[in-house]
């Protein structure tokens, strides 16, 4: 479709040039044999263009067509619970197109009704759960630290997590001896939380477009995004408004290790690098 699109905008600049031209030759309505000549070439590429757009609008209408599948699909999915079942509040299909058309400006008694379903404290609308969970996947592929570390979901500023503080030990024993008693110690931390943000900003006409698959544009925009900030204070986070990276030496990490020696290197030196 890009290609459509811009030869429809070079039609359609090539027509403006082309009335331009005949603005500014024609002398009492009439213009010469070269400037006649000339429009005449003008025009027949309008024309032209015009013929090469519908060749590849039948094109992509024979390539739907073609693609288009041969049997019925099967359309159930695990998460849409049990046959029947009508699923409610966030959740369902009216108040998933009643999110998309606010956002798209079209409001109504009846998105109004549909938001209200899932309307929280504070008086925000609730982002749609299948779409709460495509963002959360698409966000895993813009942040590779997400694929290797514990994701917890919390609806509170702060998550506790126990620890062991201290590990027991095994003894060697001789035969029939005491066993001797090494018990682990536990603690508790807290991780709180922090808060990355963005706007995404799109045009009155593209959000006019139903055609437009805006759903698709902001996970992927909005999860490129946050992904990107989100791995930078992972790995290098200095812990002031956002995480501490695992490079940062309140953790125990380091960017740079000393050697003991110039020109040798212990084991240890790189477990601590």
């Amino acid at each position: 479709m890009s290609k459509i699109t811009e030869l429809r905008e070079k039609r359609a600049k090539l027509w403006s040039d082309t009335k331009a031209f005949l603005d500014t030759h024609q002398k009492d309505g009439i213009l010469s044999p070269e400037d006649n000549a000339t429009y005449e070439r003008m025009e027949n590429d309008v024309v032209a263009l015009g013929h090469e757009v519908e060749r590849l609008e039948r094109q992509a209408a024979i390539d739907r067509e073609l693609a288009s599948p041969v049997s019925v699909p099967l359309t159930g999915k695990p998460e849409t619970g049990k046959p029947g079942e009508t699923r409610r509040g966030i959740a369902s299909d009216a108040y998933k197109s009643a999110f998309w058309n606010v956002v798209r400006s079209r409001y109504s008694p009846e998105i109004r009704n549909a938001l209200e379903e899932g309307v929280d404290s504070e008086g925000g609308y609730l982002v749609p759960e299948e779409y709460e969970n495509r963002l959360l996947e698409t966000l895993a592929d813009f942040n590779i630290m997400r694929q290797v570390a514990h994701v917890f979901r919390t609806s509170s500023s702060a998550h506790k997590i126990p620890l062991v503080a201290t590990k027991g030990e095994a003894a060697w024993v001789d035969e029939e001896g005491a066993i001797p008693e090494s018990d682990d110690s536990f603690g508790i931390t807290s991780i709180g939380a922090y808060k990355v943000a963005t706007m995404v900003k799109i045009s009155d006409e593209l959000l006019a477009d139903s055609v437009f698959d805006m759903e698709s544009y902001f996970a992927r925009e909005i999860a490129r995004r946050i992904g990107t900030k989100e791995e930078e204070a992972f790995i290098a986070g200095d812990g002031t408004g956002k995480p501490a990276g695992i490079f940062t030496p309140e953790l125990g990490g380091e960017i740079g290790a000393t050697t003991s020696a110039v020109g040798t290197i212990a084991a240890d030196e790189i477990l601590d690098l």
